[in-house]
Formats: structure tokens, sequence, C-alpha cells
């Protein structure tokens, strides 16, 4: 977010800094400047920084792209008798970030259907564990930058290891060990997504 700030703020010209959201709205509307989506995106970069820490599993990226997406349709679509600009942006861009977190969930619950059928699969005698699939998934894991002792840990999980036992094995806090599956969350959400 910050890195997307900064880039941004090249883009705004110093005449236009003191104007307020709806003077932005107003001008944008009539040509599409980048420099005013910049300087919107700056007006209200706290607002969007607090808002997203109600709304898990999005990146930093995300956060960024879908704020841009939502300030560009709130600055070309905003009516001044309405409301103020702040709480019309606002709500559209919960909306958008709901919206995204409820698909990511939904791609959670699939995941653990998918986990679900795999035990099911195991009791009924298939051995999924030697068979190519799992090999070429696991190696996969290595394109996404997992490293050696997230390799380790997602191996101690499918053995039914819990969070304690692994945090023993791998001579880490519990803690840490928190920290690494969230890292780890992030590393695979685009193969969650696949899926």
């Amino acid at each position: 977010m910050l890195e997307t700030l900064n880039m941004l703020s090249t883009l705004i010209i110093e005449d236009t800094r003191d104007m307020s959201l709806e003077q932005i709205a107003g001008a944008y509307r009539e040509n599409l400047n980048p420099s005013l989506l910049a300087l919107a995106f700056a007006k209200t970069y706290k607002s969007i920084i607090d808002i997203s820490r109600y709304y898990y599993g999005l990146t930093q990226n995300d956060i960024a792209s879908f704020a841009l997406e939502k300030l560009d349709f709130c600055l070309q679509t905003y009516e001044n008798d309405k409301a103020m600009f702040s709480t019309y942006f606002n709500v559209n861009l919960r909306n958008k970030f709901r919206e995204e977190t409820q698909a990511l969930n939904t791609q959670k619950r699939k995941a653990l259907f998918f986990s679900d059928s795999y035990e099911l699969m195991v009791e009924n005698g298939f051995d999924l564990e030697s068979s190519e699939p799992l090999r070429e998934i696991i190696d996969d894991l290595k394109s996404y930058g997992v490293n050696e002792k997230e390799m380790v840990y997602c191996n101690l999980i499918l053995k039914d290891f819990t969070n304690m036992e692994i945090s023993k094995i791998l001579g880490v806090s519990v803690m840490t060990l928190s920290n690494m599956r969230k890292k780890l969350r992030e590393k695979l959400i685009p193969l969650i997504l696949e899926y």
C-alpha cells in the first residue's frame, strides 16, 4: 500500500492539493485525469488502511488494487446531493472487500471439501500419498516460494501432528509457528484460487 501511495504521489499536481474529495470527483468526471485519482488515493489512504483491517486474506497489493478500482468508480459516479464523498467511497470499498473475502472463504470451503474427500478416499483404501498428482502438488509448493521449514510444516500437518508437536519438532515457539502459517497462507493464495 505504501509503495502505491509513494508511486501515485509523484503524479499529484501541486495546485490541486487543496481540493476537497467532492471537488476532485467533479473535476475527475470531466477528463479522468490520473493526477486527480492519485490525489484522491492520497486523501483516502488512511481510511483505506482502517477499513482493510477488518477483512482478512487480502494482500497489500489486493487492497491497493481494489481501492483504486473503487476510487475510480466512485469518482466517476459520485453525486453531490446524496452523501459526502468519503461516506460513498467507504461504503463501496467495504462492499468490495467483503465480496473479495467471501470469495476467498468460498475457496477455503472448497479446499475443506476436497480435504474431506481425500480422507474418505484414504479410508476406502486408495493410497494417494504415493500418487503422482500429490507429488506434483508438493513439488509445486516450491514454485510458490515455500522454504524448507514450511515444507516440513506442510508434511507434518498432512501426518496429523498438532501445532504444539510441530513447534517442538521445528524448535520454534507456537507464536513463531503462527507467523509461519500466516506467511505460508499468503504464499499459497494463488494455489488455493486455482482449485
